[in-house]
């Protein structure tokens, strides 16, 4: 077996046995996965270079009543010097049903 053709044969035989779901994932949809969640259950997002959930979570705070306008969505892109203003948005969305 050759290690420079190994990964596209075995991505091949998947496709052809199991079918093209096994082998592509489908986009990411926020609602479903909001609409089972509740407020005890906070969403945390991995970034990846390239990704970027800000607006899937701003359409689906829209559509709840949770926006940057009104105030009570706040996007914070997290780094250096950040942490004080990020607790003190937890609290503040803690107490107010806010989202972050």
């Amino acid at each position: 077996m050759r290690p420079d053709r190994l990964s596209n044969a075995l991505i091949q035989y998947v496709k052809d046995v199991m079918g093209e779901d096994f082998i592509e994932q489908p986009a990411f949809d926020f609602m479903p996965t909001f609409i089972e969640s509740s407020y005890l259950t906070p969403f945390f997002f991995v970034l990846f270079p390239g990704e970027d959930p800000t607006p899937m979570v701003e359409k689906v705070g829209m559509q709840v009543g949770k926006t940057a306008a009104d105030r009570t969505f706040t996007n914070i892109s997290m780094g250096q010097g950040q942490e004080k203003i990020a607790e003190n948005c937890l609290t503040d969305a803690a107490k107010h049903g806010k989202w972050i």
